[in-house]
């Protein structure tokens, strides 16, 4: 069968679109155009009431606090008390309803997260500002949380957005957790918990594993950033949410932000591009 030039090249324009096409954003209002969600007080797939824990120790003798038994209570940021369990991502406090983002032991920092974020003027149409005063940038910063998304066994994924700041430090974070299967008593615990406390129906802990971070510093005017990443096989996920964080004394504004699945041909020159250091611990 005789083939003519003209079709060759489209045939293979074709097969070059098809293999780079990029997949569909993974977040929920990337682009802020959406707002606000009015009922929760937050943009629409974003989470800005956020809390963090404080673990408190057992001790063989409480009175002077002398000889750890190894043992902990888990507090959230607002008194209430979890329990001998360290509560994970995504979980809401039964007492202030704010959601624990599993990162660090940061007690009630950001209990004043949300005054300082608001839906503004993007890049192109709505964005996200921040605004952060003395107390709360020299300290714990700002942070904006996506939902919690679904990873794909073996799949590689491009984080992009845009940002600038005036004073303040930006930040992008996509952290990853992995389902941790063989903890029971973390699986009996969140069976115990009420229904407003895990309204994603967790069964088992989240363990992060993996982290892709971008430090964008402090761009005067918008700027846009743009990576990718794989996992190693050793920290495979099951579960990823993206950070958007400021901190320092200043202003912040973030915009189309974008976490998506990397096609077959993307993965593969990612491999290409990245081999990665040989790990002797696994020799």
């Amino acid at each position: 069968m005789k083939i003519t030039t003209g079709l060759c090249v489209a045939f293979i324009c074709l097969f070059a679109a098809g293999a780079f096409a990029r997949t569909p954003n993974l977040l929920k209002n990337g682009n802020f155009e959406h707002g606000m969600d009015t009922t929760a007080g937050e943009p629409v797939g974003w989470h800005t009431k956020i809390i963090g824990i404080i673990p408190i120790p057992e001790y063989m003798d409480p009175v002077r606090k002398k000889g750890r038994t190894g043992k902990y209570e888990f507090k959230c940021g607002c008194g209430h008390i979890w329990g001998n369990v360290r509560p994970w991502a995504y979980l809401y406090c039964p007492e202030c309803g704010r959601l624990n983002v599993g990162l660090e032991d940061s007690g009630d920092l950001y209990d004043d997260n949300e005054t300082c974020v608001k839906i503004g003027a993007g890049k192109t149409g709505r964005g996200l500002e921040y605004d952060l005063p003395v107390a709360i940038g020299n300290n714990e910063g700002v942070r904006v949380v996506s939902d919690l998304i679904k990873a794909e066994p073996g799949a590689g994924y491009e984080i992009s957005f845009d940002t600038k700041a005036s004073k303040s430090h930006v930040r992008l974070f996509v952290e990853c957790f992995r389902e941790e299967t063989g903890d029971d008593l973390a699986t009996r615990w969140v069976k115990t918990l009420p229904a407003k406390s895990n309204p994603l129906r967790q069964t088992v802990r989240l363990k992060r594993v993996f982290r892709k971070h971008i430090d964008a510093k402090t761009p005067t005017t918008w700027t846009h950033f743009s990576e990718t990443f794989v996992a190693p096989d050793r920290y495979a996920f099951d579960w990823m949410y993206v950070s958007l964080y400021a901190y320092l004394p200043g202003e912040a504004a973030f915009d189309n932000v974008v976490l998506r699945k990397l096609t077959p041909a993307e993965l593969a020159a990612h491999r290409s591009a990245n081999p990665g250091p040989k790990d002797k611990r696994l020799r």
